[in-house]
């Protein structure tokens, strides 16, 4: 099984890649936090939440994914999947995605020590958002 896993990762990354949608190096960056994540997470959750690849192209590896005889659990439309806080948090434009970045970066630094805050009680924690921005983003993450 973790066998099949790895090799639906690579294939999707090796898709992405091949279609020029992203690089080496997002590639890289979105293996390695699809890695240290102590939940599960597909990459091209990953790829989506970063930026790297739209919902478009998403779309696109996975219907050719289909035709390979792969089979992937992601969702396969945006209101099947519940939206990040962090990017809400970007579209509101109460944070930057440089912003976002260190936040994860933090946060996975704290998961190794054995504490999990949630990216909205780091941001908070920071200064870089207040509470009531964090209610307004959860608000709108409940009803999507």
């Amino acid at each position: 099984m973790v066998k099949t896993r790895l090799a639906n990762k690579k294939l999707f990354g090796m898709l992405a890649l091949s279609m020029g949608f992203i690089s080496k190096e997002h590639l890289q960056e979105c293996i390695e936090i699809q890695e240290s994540s102590t939940i599960p997470r597909r990459l091209g959750s990953i790829l989506l939440s970063r930026g790297y690849i739209k919902e478009a192209q998403l779309k696109e590896i996975l219907a050719l994914q289909g035709k390979t005889g792969e089979t992937t659990d992601l969702p396969q439309s945006k209101s099947d999947r519940r939206r990040l806080i962090g990017e809400i948090l970007i579209e509101r434009g109460f944070i930057d995605r440089s912003t976002l970045d260190a936040t994860v970066k933090h946060q996975q630094l704290l998961r190794k020590t054995g504490i999990s805050p949630r990216i909205g009680e780091i941001l908070i924690a920071l200064g870089k958002i207040n509470p009531e921005q964090l209610k307004e983003a959860l608000n709108l993450q409940a009803t999507a």
